[in-house]
Order: C-alpha cells, then structure tokens, then sequence
C-alpha cells in the first residue's frame, strides 16, 4: 500500500436509479425521511439572505423545500410547511462540495462525519491517488492487516462494490469518486519500480474503464508517493485517456510542489492536453522558504495555459502547512515494495545508515526548516503516544536521540506510517492562490472519527471551509461572501460534473447551509485540533436536517453521486 493508506467509503441506502440532467446518475430512496402532513412543502427556511452559489448579490427570500429538491425561492410567508427554520440574520447557501475529503474511510467507522457537518459540507468527492476501489486481494489484506477501530472488514474489490458498501451503511453527506491511477499500477505490477509491458498497460486501462462504469467521476494522481512516483508521464497519459472517453477529468497531486514545480506543471499541463480532458491541480501550494513568493508566477503559467485553450483549474486549502505520511521523509528507493519492505530495510544497518543520511541531505528535510518543521501527529503504536503532538526536535530530546535517529524509530512503532504535519508554506502564498476565481476548494482531509479523535490532527479537517468565511471573507476581506461561496459550489460541482447541486435554484437537490457571516470561524489549531467549527447552525442533505439548530441530527440521508461514465 502506499503511504496514504484507505480510509474508505460512502452514503445511503438505495433502490431507484435516475438520470440527472445526463451528468450525474445517482442512486437514491424515493419517501421522504420527514413526516408528510398536509402542507405545501417540508420545509421552509424563512428570512435568511440567500446566496445562491453564482456569485450573484445576496437577497432575503424564503426557501421552500419538498422531498428531496428544492420547490421555490421567495417571499413563502403565506405557505405551510411542515417544518420551518427562522433564518433572519443568517446566510442561506447551497451546500459546501469539498473537492478533496478524504473521508471514504470515516464514513465506515462513523456515518455522522461531525467534522465536516459542521463546515457546511454536503457532498465530498475523494480519491486522492489511490482509491477505495478497485483492489485485489492483496490490497484487502493490507487494509484489514491495519484497519483502525470500528473499520469494516474489507470484503469489496471493485469501487462499485465499495459503493454499494457505504449505501448498505449510510452517510450523513454525499460522496463522489475519482478513480486513482495507483490501484491498476497496484494491481497489475505492484510496488515496484518499472514500467508496464503493453500487456500490463491494457489490463491497468481496463480497470480504469470499469471504474469509469462504476461511477468515478475522473483520473486522479498523487505523484510523490510510492508506488504513483515509479509511474512515467506515458503511463497517465494512458490512463488519462481513458476516463476521457467517458467525460472525466484528470486530477492530480503533482510531482512537486516545491523546488521543481515548473516540471510538474509542465507534466501535468502535457497529461491533460494529449489525454484531451480537463486538468485540476489538487492543493496549489509552493513549499520551501526560498520558494516563498513564486505562487505569482505559478499562476501566470495556469493563466497563460488557460489563454491556449486548456481546461485547467484547481483546489486550495487555506493552511501553510501540509499533513501527510511521516514516510515522506524517506528516499523512494527506500518504501519501494510496500511498508513492510521499508521496515525490513531499517532493520539492515547499512541500509539505515543510507537511508538516514538520504533524509538528512534531501532537499525537503530541509526546506521545511529540518526537524524544527515537522509536527509528528499521529503514530499507529499507543505505547508511543506520549510523542503525538511534538516537533521532531522535540521527540528527538525526549528519546535522547538525532532527530532523524527518532524519526526512524517511529516508523519502527507500528505496521503504517506515523502522520506528520509539515510547515513549508507562507500567508502571502496561500492568499494569492486563494483568491484567483478559477479556485475551488479541497480539505484534502478526511472527518476525524473513532480512535483517531485521540491522536493528532490537520486542523483543516474541522476548520477549511468556516476559515474561509470567517478568516479570509471576514476579517481578511480577500473576497466577497458571495465569492467565497460560489467557489465552495457551483465552482466545485462543474469540476466534478456535479449539475443537480451546488445551486439555491428551484429543480435542484436540496443540500442547504445556514450560518451566521458574524460568527462563522474555525477553531481547530496545529496544538488542539480536535475542536468544532461554529457559526453553521443548519445543515440540509438531500431535504433532510442533519444539523438542526446545531445538533447533530443523526439522520443519515447521503447518497453516491455517479459519474457520467456509470452503467447499473
């Protein structure tokens, strides 16, 4: 498996199926999950300012809701409904889409996926490279070998099967997928480092194809994690081509985004133009001090890619620090063959040596300012517990050990990579990316669930969406509200093909968000991530409340949204 091992899975329980304005199919419960009574609608938000996902002004109207979609927009105050949320003050919006959630495997272990509820998030579309399905059994037997507490045993194979999985349990939101490019290259080749024969090439496409059947909405790379790092430019391009046929797009985490940015642009810019699909970067970012204020430039080159005729776009968290896998410290060589593999080479005196001087030398340890820049925030071994939380040096001087000595030996805790939390990136930076109107946003974290609430956090896994409003509209006024929410909606949906939701308009799905614009703020930091969003006191999946005046309503009436590729 590589570094980002599944977490997996997704929504409701199913019967129907139904074109929805030939983009997305979806599967879905036809009664209404609130109480039918003789009214003109379900339920009415009344008094709120609407802000409807298009950029458009606000303007204060009532929103009437009937089964699942939304009715009318406008003065109702003459309708009965069967439930009504005053909402005067607050701001009525479509419901956030996070472009990168990374909660396929929270939504298993706990439905509700609190975390991200109260952010406003309605729909999560997820997939990050690697993808809960399609796998072999080998595959299976890793996520079950190191499932956490409250996972399922991993009995699917195909994402169809994953789908199926999630709906059978139920989900508080609705999820999306993209297919990723590391289970064929896992499949077909394993974690080593060659190219496929043709053969092996025409396999790996024909597991793209099936998942494209299945419903994955696009292609997606994560290009610095091993096994995704041994695949050539050629091989995605491939791939690529293939999602293609079925209106996808390519989405991917690019080879740096760092000191050799330029090249992964370039490759990616190359994928999307041969492959002939749309491009969205995942977390546009530039990392390193010394690369401190080039995300001017990043921007020309999309820009100027943009001008030709290219179809590219991206996502943004709004941090300066990353999250990922504490094995991203390792050489490639190093992790090729799986995590077990690497663990066997610590144990190889001479291959530790090596592979401690590769992390000390390696241009990432040291733009992000060595050990004094890693926050290590989750490790698999509860005996080392004591140390989530802490900077290398720090663990470092508690284990009376080189810090990169102490790294070491945290991989050695446990079967999975220990988490960290890497600070590379500058404010400037994250507001210029933030602000270009071709941004949408992507967590690219999933809800913090079960076990994993008493270990360390990202605080965008609680904060990303409410930051926006609050820090950066509010207080920052680096844009408009209506700004902020149309990237958080219609922006967000036309990437992914979502055209059913991601708007306040009559015919669409009602996924609805209320909160408070004065109120609105993430709390979650770097040193107590576990701490809610507030300020969102409303939040409406498919017309069912699962946030009711701030209460977590336990109603799970999330649903799968299939891609256009999707065949029963």
């Amino acid at each position: 498996m590589t570094s980002r091992t599944l977490y997996c899975l997704l929504p409701v329980a199913c019967c129907l199926v139904f074109s929805c304005h030939n983009d997305v199919v979806q599967t879905t419960t036809t009664p209404s999950e609130q109480k039918r009574v003789d009214t003109d609608f379900d339920l009415i938000i009344a008094g709120g300012h609407v802000i409807d996902g298009t950029g458009a002004p606000r303007v204060r109207a009532d929103v009437g809701i009937k089964g699942d979609a939304i009715a009318a927009i406008g003065d109702l105050s003459k309708a009965r409904a069967a439930q009504t949320i005053e909402a005067r003050g607050s701001v009525v919006a479509p419901g956030f889409i996070d472009v990168l959630g990374q909660s396929e495997g929270a939504v298993l272990i706990d439905p509700r996926l609190e975390g991200k509820v109260r952010q406003g998030v309605t729909t999560e579309v997820t997939g990050e490279g690697h993808s809960p399905g399609p796998i072999n059994d080998a595959m299976a037997a890793e996520m079950n070998r190191t499932r956490p507490a409250g996972f399922p045993e991993v009995t699917w194979r195909s994402l169809a099967e994953y789908m199926k999985t999630v709906e059978s349990r139920g989900s508080a939101i609705n999820f999306a997928f993209y297919v990723g490019a590391t289970n064929p290259r896992e499949i077909v080749l394993g974690s080593v480092n060659r190219d496929p024969s043709p053969a092996e090439m025409e396999s790996m496409k024909k597991l793209v194809d099936q998942a494209m059947l299945d419903g994955a909405v696009g292609l997606s790379t994560a290009l610095i994690y091993v096994p995704a790092v041994f695949a050539k430019t050629e091989e995605i391009i491939e791939l690529a081509k293939v999602v293609g046929k079925y209106g996808g797009g390519y989405f991917t985490h690019m080879r740096s985004e760092s000191d050799d940015i330029d090249s992964a642009m370039s490759e990616a810019f190359r994928i999307a133009r041969e492959a002939g699909v749309p491009l969205n970067i995942y977390h546009l970012k530039i990392g390193g001090k010394h690369n401190w204020g080039k995300m001017k430039g990043i921007v020309a080159r999309i820009e100027a890619e943009q001008k030709k005729g290219l179809d590219v776009k991206a996502s943004v968290y709004p941090y300066i620090a990353t999250a990922t896998g504490l094995s991203a410290l390792a050489p490639n060589w190093a992790l090729e063959g799986g995590y077990d593999a690497f663990l066997a080479r610590l144990r190889d005196p001479a291959q530790r040596m090596k592979i401690s001087d590769e992390i000390r030398s390696s241009s990432f340890y040291k733009r992000i300012n060595g050990a004094d820049g890693i926050l290590v925030r989750r490790v698999p071994n509860p005996k080392f517990v004591q140390y989530e939380g802490k900077r290398l040096r720090a663990i470092g001087e508690m284990m009376n050990e080189d810090p990169i000595e102490a790294a070491l030996k945290l991989f050695e805790a446990g079967p999975s990579s220990p988490t960290a939390i890497y600070f590379s990136m500058n404010e400037e930076d994250v507001m210029t990316a933030l602000k270009q109107p071709w941004v949408s946003i992507g967590a690219d974290s999933g809800a913090v669930v079960g076990e994993a609430r008493k270990a360390g956090a990202h605080p965008r896994a609680y904060g990303t969406f409410p930051r926006i409003l609050g820090h950066y509209v509010r207080d920052e006024k680096l844009f408009s509200l209506e700004e902020a929410v149309r990237k958080m909606t219609t922006e967000a949906a036309s990437r992914v093909h979502i055209s059913d939701r991601g708007a306040l308009k009559v015919g669409m799905k009602a996924d609805v968000v209320v909160f408070d614009p004065a109120t609105i703020k993430d709390l979650s930091t770097y040193e107590n991530p576990h701490q809610m969003s507030v300020g969102i006191s409303d939040v409406v999946v498919n017309g069912v409340l699962i946030l009711r005046k701030n209460e977590i309503t336990g109603k799970l009436p999330g649903r799968i949204l299939r891609g256009k590729g999707y065949q029963p």
